[in-house]
């Protein structure tokens, strides 16, 4: 996803023309919120595959074993901590959803717009190449870089070749498919409008959902080992696609609804294309799901977990990813542009520096999530080093946390635990920033030099 993807296609104020280089602030935050979602959804990934295994008895094993307690037999036994990181995996894992609803939201209705115009296929093709070549150019960047450093600097596990490249990034090479696919995309949903084509809509996303349940129910023991053939694997991408469509055609109406219409009309908006709507159904959606995770941590039943957060294709990351992209995209998203700053009440010195630090976070906002395609490259292909690194870090403190619990029982390493998800949750966040800042600072101005970012 790249930054012209979103921000060249942003839908303006009502009742005015479409602009290039507009940008809804609210729409770059979630940008920026789901790369931080995708890196906190890695960082506990493991530990919760192995939370799941373990299950909740694995202390009281260990101690009956006369065995020394192990820091994942420690933390499954806790269940407010298993609570805590079910909750992140379920609220990053709608990232990758995000990821594909973005670009379809405001890619989708252009070319929807467009598609009357005879011509409109033999017209769309070289735009639709420079899109791709804008991917596979950032691809070529990351894969370069990394492949020097792994020889020359420091070495990387599982860089350079060609197999890691081909499925480590399995997201990039679905939304080069899906941008491909998006003239196509667009023809349809302009010309299917009908209400029965919405209720076919609602009936094939349900079936591909359920057939995600019945994988996860069914086949999450041994996914990793099905060939890439197996139809189980390829649910993956369909249920993607699916998201990307979905996406699409919400943008149409959405355009058609709220971007002809003048500010005068904005009351007169239906309730659905309203944030308030969206912004409630998502605190809904969210307080329903911690409820879900507080009976399944509490009770015991970490199975449960992993089915309902499987691969990241469960329907609750669906649904939350489609209530945070309307939420911001809704009437009320758009803001002034950060040089345009805010009004002041009594022109005095503080507010006046109020208004520039806001300014300046709005800039560094949109300036950070216009790496997400490169953050998504470099956290796909540095996976094994990276986690390599966070447990580095957070080996010291592990080491605390057994030690603790052994002098003291899980009173004493309390603290340490909260000490964990802090290091944990730091380790994400600079990594992000540091990914970011390297995208927005050396490989989109580098590309940009060749018409390529």
């Amino acid at each position: 996803m790249t930054s012209s993807s979103v921000s060249a296609f942003v839908l303006s104020h009502p009742g005015r023309p479409i602009r290039r280089r507009s940008r809804i602030f609210a729409v770059e935050l979630l940008r920026l919120l789901a790369i931080v979602g995708i890196a906190v959804f890695h960082t506990f990934l493991l530990t919760f595959e192995q939370i799941a295994v373990a299950g909740p008895h694995a202390l009281s094993a260990a101690i009956q074993s006369g065995t020394s307690p192990t820091f994942i037999a420690i933390v499954s036994s806790t269940p407010l901590a298993v609570w805590l990181i079910s909750m992140l995996m379920f609220l990053g894992a709608w990232g990758n959803h995000i990821f594909f609803m973005i670009s379809a939201f405001f890619l989708v209705p252009r070319l929807a717009e467009r598609s009357h115009r005879k011509g409109f296929a033999r017209d769309e093709w070289k735009p639709s190449v420079l899109r791709i070549a804008k991917v596979l150019a950032a691809v070529a960047f990351y894969v370069v870089i990394l492949v020097v450093v792994n020889r020359w600097v420091v070495p990387i596990q599982a860089v350079g070749g060609l197999r890691e490249v081909v499925l480590s990034l399995e997201f990039v090479w679905l939304y080069v498919l899906f941008v491909l696919l998006a003239p196509f995309i667009a023809w349809c949903i302009e010309r299917c409008r009908k209400k029965w084509c919405v209720a076919l809509w609602m009936i094939v996303l349900v079936v591909v959902y359920g057939l995600n349940a019945y994988i996860a129910v069914s086949g999450r023991n041994f996914f990793n080992s099905l060939s890439v053939l197996d139809w189980r694997k390829q649910m993956s991408a369909v249920t993607y696609f699916a998201s990307y469509i979905c996406a699409g055609a919400l943008g149409c109406a959405w355009k058609r609804r709220y971007g002809e219409r003048n500010s005068s009309a904005r009351n007169d908006l239906p309730l659905w294309l309203t944030r308030r709507f969206w912004a409630a159904a998502l605190i809904a959606l969210v307080a329903v799901v911690g409820c879900v995770v507080v009976f399944a941590a509490f009770g015991g039943h970490y199975g449960f977990l992993t089915v309902l957060s499987f691969k990241s294709t469960s329907a609750i990351s669906f649904l939350l990813a489609v209530c945070s992209l309307m939420c911001a995209a809704c009437p009320g998203a758009q803001v002034r542009k950060p040089d345009e700053g805010m009004p002041s009440r009594d022109g005095s010195a503080k507010r006046t520096f109020w208004e520039g630090a806001l300014a300046f976070c709005r800039r560094a906002v949109e300036a950070l999530a216009s790496g997400i395609l490169g953050f998504y490259i470099v956290q796909a292909l540095t996976y094994y080093a990276w986690i390599a690194v966070q447990n580095h870090f957070a080996a010291p403190v592990i080491s605390h946390i057994v030690s603790a619990f052994a002098a003291g029982g899980m009173s004493a390493c309390a603290g340490w635990l909260i000490d964990w998800f802090l290091v944990e949750l730091v380790f994400s966040l600079a990594f992000v920033l540091v990914v970011c800042l390297v995208d927005r600072f050396v490989r989109q101005p580098l590309l940009r030099l060749i018409k390529l970012a």
